[in-house]
């Protein structure tokens, strides 16, 4: 065997260990979890509501609907007014 072909082998190796200890730093990187506080102002809600109740998006309580209002969970909004094609079904815009 030549000297040439043993050091060749040397050096791959070498560089498939550095590698991989390179491949695991990025690794733990792209694990990392970024919290942002968000304001409230357009979040969407959460809740869990009682029939009947909704949590609007940018609000944090559930709530009836009011006068001629209707949940839409396509905007999680209330609107005056359903879709056409849908309906407002116990205070929530359904299929018609």
């Amino acid at each position: 065997m030549k000297f040439s072909t043993v050091l060749t082998t040397a050096i791959v190796a070498a560089a498939c260990l550095f590698q991989s200890t390179t491949a695991e730093d990025q690794a733990a990187v792209h694990l990392r979890v970024h919290t942002v506080e968000q304001s409230n102002n357009g979040a969407i809600c959460y809740q869990a509501c009682q029939s009947g109740q909704y949590c609007p998006r940018g609000e944090n309580a559930c709530r009836a609907p009011t006068g001629s209002q209707c949940f839409n969970p396509a905007t999680s909004l209330f609107i005056d007014a359903c879709d056409p094609g849908f309906k407002c079904d116990n205070g929530k815009c359904v299929y018609a």
